[in-house]
């Protein structure tokens, strides 16, 4: 190793570190331009030759030949250590310089050259160095690379809240309504359930010997797809109608609700777009909505059902609380103090006792006891029965040739018609009361009163004779709507009244096998066929 040292000014001198010892050479110059003798002891002080006589180094000096002259053998000076570490993830490399007792100095060039000898290359802190080769610490991080970030894990985004089920539902008051627990979640074709957020690749990283750090990829997961759902890229869609199930994990629709106990407080009132079926009873107070069909293995006990078609296996006991709407049909084993109303039929095997029942088409009652006794049946077709009333003679109605609607229609105009000609009376006579007012005495407000009960009586008047007209076209109807037929195979008993269209025939005495049609102009009689 070489080592040299410049002297000031026109000093020129070269100490040289061989292999054989120490060499001076003192280029050839001028009086008084001759390094100083001190200077260069003092040189030869700092490389560890102790031994060199000052009198060897003034010859040298003095005859400035430009000459290398040996001024000491080799002494055994020992080296500083110097050391680069890479730690086993190759994310720092350390520097540690081990200085012994009468070692030369540490140079910075040759700590640089160690660091690339150990292939240090990325992220290295040359303040570090620098600071470590003053300081001689024994251990400095002098590099550190860049770890690589890993990717994210796919993760699936629900777009239902499936925590709400079984939660009860709060109302505006702040109240909580126990009867809707929602339990069923109903979903729509073409719902989105849920989506997946993809897997990201990650960032590469770099260690400090320059090598690309690949990142692990975040780990896929598949979207939970159970039943009756698509996949459409990212997304999981309802393909039907129907109320959502998670089960293991994998979401599925369902069409048919089934509910295999009573709807009480421990299911909470039902309300789903499909079918619905029930193991148990509906218990009083609760409510089944569906836009399909219902079926109650059980009763209905004074709850309500709506539904497309309605079957009730062990009947309706409706507790004077119990009403059951069909857009189609009702099949009942049988009815009691219960409202039933369909648009299309109503079959009862057994009986129906002390109930309204109206069917847009048929009433069928043709058990093997087949008996009606109390209430209102109303049918736009037929009524069919066993039996009509009994011998202790309850009053009971058998309407025909009326559709059901259109006398709820008939009803409900003849009762407002009332309400309009109060109304309509009352703002006559104020008016009455205002206009005999000399109208130059009459205060602003009452002026404004009269244009506003003016322009109110116009408006009743307006609608008052709109439902005339339609009272009178429901009226005509009536007359027209008399081909309905009431049919009873065994007895109909005193009590029972036949209505067909707006005639009426009460039963005087028990009569046997008849059917009762409207015919010039009144009821008849003839054998049930």
């Amino acid at each position: 190793m070489g080592a040299g040292t410049l002297g000031d000014g026109a000093e020129h001198y070269l100490l040289q570190v061989l292999e054989d010892g120490l060499w001076l050479t003192v280029n050839a110059c001028g009086e008084g331009q001759r390094p100083d003798v001190d200077t260069v002891m003092a040189a030869v002080r700092r490389l560890g030759y102790k031994d060199v006589k000052g009198a060897a180094v003034a010859e040298v000096v003095r005859l400035a030949e430009g000459t290398p002259v040996k001024l000491s053998d080799p002494i055994a000076v020992p080296e500083p250590e110097i050391q680069v570490v890479v730690s086993r993830d190759r994310l720092e490399a350390f520097l540690q310089i081990c200085v012994p007792k009468g070692a030369r100095a540490v140079l910075i060039d040759e700590v640089l050259e160690a660091v690339k000898a150990a292939g240090v290359v990325f992220g290295v802190d040359s303040d570090a160095i620098l600071k470590a080769v003053e300081s001689l610490r024994a251990k400095v991080v002098i590099a550190r690379g860049r770890p690589p970030v890993d990717g994210l894990d796919a993760s699936i985004r629900y777009l239902v809240d499936i925590e709400a089920k079984g939660h009860p539902k709060e109302l505006e008051d702040g109240r909580v309504d126990y009867r809707s627990l929602n339990l069923f979640m109903d979903v729509r074709e073409g719902d989105v359930l849920a989506q997946k957020i993809p897997a990201t690749a990650g960032e590469p990283g770099c260690d400090v010997l320059g090598q690309v750090l690949l990142p692990k990829k975040g780990k896929e997961v598949a979207l939970p797809m159970g039943k009756n759902t698509r996949l459409e890229e990212d997304k999981l869609i309802a393909a039907q109608n129907g109320h959502l199930l998670l089960v293991n994990g994998k979401l599925s629709v369902v069409s048919v609700l089934e509910i295999k106990k009573d709807v009480d407080l421990s299911t909470g009132n039902i309300d789903y777009s499909g079918n619905v079926v029930i193991g148990g009873s509906v218990q009083q107070g609760f409510c089944v909505k569906a836009g399909g069909n219902v079926e109650v293995r059980g009763a209905v006990c004074g709850g309500t059902v709506e539904a497309r078609n309605i079957t009730v296996c062990h009947g309706v006991q409706g507790m004077n609380s119990g009403v059951l709407t069909a857009v189609e049909n009702v099949h009942a084993r049988f009815i009691e103090n219960a409202v039933v109303q369909a648009g299309g039929d109503v079959v009862v095997n057994d009986a129906i006792l002390h109930s309204r029942i109206c069917a847009g088409g048929k009433i069928s009652v043709e058990g093997r006891r087949g008996v009606v006794t109390g209430g209102h049946l109303m049918a736009g077709a037929e009524i069919v029965l066993h039996t009509a009333g009994t011998q202790l003679a309850p009053s009971t109605l058998l309407e025909v040739g009326v559709d059901p609607a259109v006398k709820e229609e008939y009803r409900r105009l003849r009762e407002e018609q009332q309400r309009l000609a109060q109304v309509l009376d009352q703002a006559q006579k104020a008016l009455t009361i205002l206009k005999a007012v000399e109208p130059s005495r009459l205060p602003p407000d009452k002026r404004e009163m009269i244009l506003r009960l003016t322009k109110t009586q116009f408006q009743l008047a307006g609608q008052s004779e709109a439902n005339r007209k339609r009272i009178l076209e429901i009226e005509s109807l009536f007359e027209d709507m008399r081909t309905g037929r009431v049919r009873v195979n065994d007895a109909v008993y005193p009590g029972v009244k036949i209505i067909i269209g707006n005639l009426v025939r009460p039963v005087r005495e028990v009569t046997k096998h008849a059917a009762f049609h409207v015919e010039n102009g009144e009821i008849k009689m003839g054998p049930y066929a």
